[in-house]
């Protein structure tokens, strides 16, 4: 870099050799302004008039604009860096590339200056052929999703519909928002017209053919590819059955395309700006701040607005199609972008550069055979939150994610959960503590226009609307910055069947594997003699690496060792690890998926209990909680109500632990036990600031709140009591039946 001061070269230094570069402390905006160099302060002030408008807007509290040490950070290994309003406290922040001058040779910029107006039509099809080319079978159905031909495809060059079982050859996928757009329902009669060649161009058929569909066939042509899919023109409406076939499909479909355009800004409606002589502008603002000779472009997308911040990430049916796509090409944030299994690449960076690439593995694991079900929770986490125009399609819409995860989870999964683990998977609860949680409720549909299955069980939190959380912290999988493991213990039998009515005879019987062959499975190993499951190695606990130097977790029978699997690559090496070693399926695209029937009630014979509840001062567990104490008025367990409401009716925490006494037991609630856990806790270290010795251990049943109706209990919430307290209590045993 010519000329300029030493914080000047510093920052260049930031972008040319990001490894030998420290953070960069500008001090205050009033200490970066009053320097005289007319290089770096155009970048200060710009930046000091972007947190002054953040802050206008309430972005964050007021006075963070008078920070002391706003800075520069480098971003190792990627040739960027951004800039912070304070190092230590971060707060708003620009990500920043030094665009690439292709007149000097060997520069160091990364980043590109874009049409305002048109996407650079010309990367698409070379990110294609870098990913066939380089990358091969890697990013060629990475989820082992069975072949999969959709029963009607676009013809992008004779402008029609054909036969997907007719035509060869790879397609196109389209996922998108329809937003208000609702279109012409196909018949019979319009299927038949649709198949004659050019009739896509015709005004007669407009109104079944909306600009994203219209566009979608252009940019399917532009990538070299023949064959388009797009739900809107491929499902045949008019035939119920077909359509049903082909939407169970949906997430093979997805999974089998070449490429799935996704639309992440606009709908049906909006279409994809951006091409030319096509749609209209993008109307994109790059944010361009000179630097000398040099030029800074602020960054458009990063980690995160690669999965959120638009409509399209809120649409529930968008999440399974998005999940089981190879090869992704993203209309986002007005740019386009392409992520497959090894890439991220964004129009923004000189083609083949790779800044903050991250590729969710959850999926990979699930799919290379381990039922994992910190993973699995993550996944049905994330869907759980998005929103269904319908609530009663809540299942169908992550039915084909299901379905190609069973492959893994032995039985499959019923409502949402997973058989294998069902015990614990029943005791879900809300996410934070804060979590509101709604309970769905189906439309005003007619039954014969849901798709199904289309009900909406208490127990299960296919039911409700919102983060839920479920096996987290299972010792199955380790996971060294957790403070607290357990493991599920079976205290009933599970049955499940589609009436409340059913006899025993009309009953299926939920078999939880895991849980009880996990004592075989750590009793495998301990044989040293004994060959280990295919694919494991044996090592030292010593291999593991300790968070923040805090001890380790083991559950009973296990610690002598820790066990490793050929097939686990997750690129967080600290989680690759397992408490015992267990049969691995090997999953290819042959390996069928297993669907049990879904019934809606169950069944078990379990002990009843009725505890006082009543609010809780300064819980962990966040403010929607309720203590659970006994007679005698002392706590015994919590409850975790799904959201505020829940609360109204109990009285509040008053006093302190010392005044328990003196306080109103509450009021009453009905309990049911559903399985028993033992925690293995570290303890907090006030002067360490981290978890540490002793290690702890503890057992509760876990519980659900339940209401009656006509001999059917309902889910309410689910909670925690102490296992010794709860065997006190005058317990009743009853046949429980749950809707």
């Amino acid at each position: 870099m010519e000329g300029g001061c030493n914080i000047c070269r510093a920052i260049w230094l930031g972008f040319a050799d990001t490894d030998s570069v420290d953070n960069i402390d500008l001090g205050s905006f009033e200490e970066a302004l009053s320097s005289p160099c007319p290089i770096h302060t155009p970048l200060i002030q710009m930046f000091r008039d972007y947190c002054q408008q953040g802050q206008s807007r309430g972005l964050y509290p007021s006075g963070m604009v008078g920070s002391s040490d706003v800075g520069i950070i480098p971003r190792k290994k990627s040739r960027s860096a951004s800039i912070r309003l304070s190092l230590s406290k971060l707060g708003l922040f620009w990500n920043l590339l030094l665009v690439n001058r292709t007149s000097v040779p060997n520069h160091p910029g990364t980043g590109r200056l874009l049409d305002p107006d048109w996407v650079d039509i010309d990367v698409l099809p070379r990110w294609k052929h870098k990913c066939l080319t380089e990358h091969g079978t890697r990013c060629e159905n990475p989820l082992k999703i069975w072949p999969t031909r959709p029963a009607w495809l676009i013809d992008v060059e004779r402008k029609c519909l054909v036969s997907g079982h007719k035509c060869d050859g790879a397609f196109v996928a389209l996922s998108y928002r329809y937003g208000d757009h609702r279109g012409a329902i196909l018949d019979a009669a319009t299927l038949s017209k649709l198949q004659e060649p050019k009739v896509l161009d015709t005004p007669e058929m407009s109104p079944y053919l909306s600009p994203i569909v219209r566009h979608a066939m252009y940019v399917t042509s532009v990538i070299g590819e023949r064959y388009l899919w797009a739900d809107s023109l491929c499902i045949s409406q008019h035939d119920r059955d077909a359509a049903t076939r082909e939407l169970e499909l949906m997430a093979a479909i997805y999974g089998n395309a070449v490429v799935t355009i996704i639309a992440a800004d606009t709908d049906a409606i909006e279409g994809l700006p951006g091409l030319k002589g096509v749609s209209d502008s993008r109307k994109l603002e790059q944010k361009v701040i000179p630097f000398g000779k040099e030029q800074l472009a602020v960054r458009n997308t990063g980690v995160f607005s690669m999965t959120n911040g638009t409509p399209y990430y809120n649409r529930a049916w968008t999440y399974q199609e998005y999940a089981h796509s190879s090869r992704k090409l993203l209309f986002n944030r007005k740019e386009v972008h392409w992520q497959c299994s090894c890439s991220v690449w964004h129009e923004e960076l000189n083609i083949g550069e790779e800044i903050d690439m991250y590729i969710d593995p959850r999926m990979r694991t699930i799919l290379a055979g381990f039922p994992d079900m910190g993973s699995m929770n993550h996944v049905l986490t994330a869907y759980n939150e998005r929103e269904h125009r319908h609530d009663e399609d809540a299942l169908p819409a992550i039915s084909g994610l299901l379905s190609v995860a069973s492959r893994s989870f032995t039985g499959g999964f019923l409502y949402g959960l997973p058989e294998m683990f069902f015990e614990c998977a029943l005791g879900w609860r809300r996410f934070w503590g804060h979590t509101n949680l709604r309970r769905r409720i189906p439309s005003q549909r007619p039954i014969e226009s849901r798709l199904h299955p289309s009900q909406l069980p208490s127990w299960s939190w296919i039911g409700w609307h919102g983060l839920v959380t479920a096996g987290y912290g299972e010792a199955a999988r380790i996971n060294n910055r957790q403070h607290s493991i357990q493991e599920t213990f079976p205290i009933t039998e599970w049955y499940t069947a589609d009436s409340p009515s059913a006899t025993m005879a009309q009953r299926r019987r939920i078999r939880s594997t895991w849980f009880t062959d996990r004592e075989s499975y750590k009793e495998s190993y301990k044989d040293l003699k004994k060959p280990l499951p295919l694919g494991w190695t044996r090592l030292e606990p010593s291999a593991q690496v300790a968070f923040r130097g805090e001890p380790f977790l083991y559950p009973d029978g296990c610690g002598e060792f820790i066990f490793k699997h050929e097939a686990m690559t997750d690129p967080d090496e600290e989680i690759n690890y397992w408490y015992y070693p267990f049969p691995v399926t090997t999953i290819t695209e042959s390996t069928p998926p297993f669907m049990p029937e879904q019934t809606a009630y169950l069944f078990c014979e379990t002990q009843q209990a009725r505890l006082w509840a009543r609010g809780i001062n300064n819980s962990i567990h966040g403010k929607n909680t309720l203590c659970l104490l006994n007679a005698e008025k002392r706590q015994v367990g919590v409850l975790y109500c799904d959201n505020v409401q829940q609360l109204e009716g109990f009285p509040d925490a008053v006093g302190d632990t010392e005044k328990d006494n003196e306080v109103l037991a509450g009021r009453q609630v009905e309990l049911v036990a559903i399985y028993r856990f033992k925690k293995y806790m570290k303890t907090w270290d006030e002067e360490k600031k981290r978890y540490d010795y002793p290690l702890t251990t503890s057992e509760s049943i876990v519980v659900l709140w339940v209401e009656w109706v006509d001999g059917v209990a309902y889910r309410l919430a689910s909670g925690d009591v102490e296992r010794e307290a709860w065997e006190e209590l005058p317990l009743e045993r009853i046949s429980l039946v749950m809707g």
